[in-house]
């Protein structure tokens, strides 16, 4: 489903909720939005059924809803989003190479599994007791 938005080459969702993704698109969203990208939180209503995934698939990882309708995740939008950019072109070009593009994407899902954590304010573990010399395994 391709759509016509002059001068627009994609939308990037990202996880607003996350300080480690929110200070990515701060540092570089203005480098792409610059070539022509959008950048919208992945908890805009109908981002998933725009994006044709489900709830848990959107929030698995970033997304880039390219202008003519092509879907791409993580890794790979990172990369096409460097080819866009003609001093990222280089980086975007490795990052897309067999070999190397597996490395990306363990690497990627590593940080977006984290990101959470990275980002200064650790939420994957909040509610689990902190161990203490009473309490060493931490249990209720």
């Amino acid at each position: 489903m391709p759509v016509k938005d002059a001068g627009v080459r994609g939308w990037v969702f990202y996880d607003a909720d996350c300080r480690f993704c929110v200070a990515g698109m701060k540092r570089w969203g203005g480098v792409f939005t610059r070539h022509g990208f959008v950048w919208l939180p992945l908890q805009t209503p109908g981002t998933a059924t725009r994006l044709g995934v489900t709830e848990a698939q959107l929030l698995e990882e970033m997304w880039l809803l390219l202008a003519d309708g092509r879907r791409v995740k993580g890794a790979d939008a990172w990369a096409a989003m460097m080819r866009s950019v003609w001093w990222l072109w280089p980086l975007g070009a490795v990052i897309s190479l067999p070999g190397i593009n597996v490395v990306a994407h363990v690497i990627y899902r590593w940080v977006a599994r984290n990101r959470r954590c990275l980002g200064g304010s650790c939420k994957l573990h909040a509610h689990e007791p902190t161990p203490t010399a009473d309490n060493p395994g931490g249990v209720r």
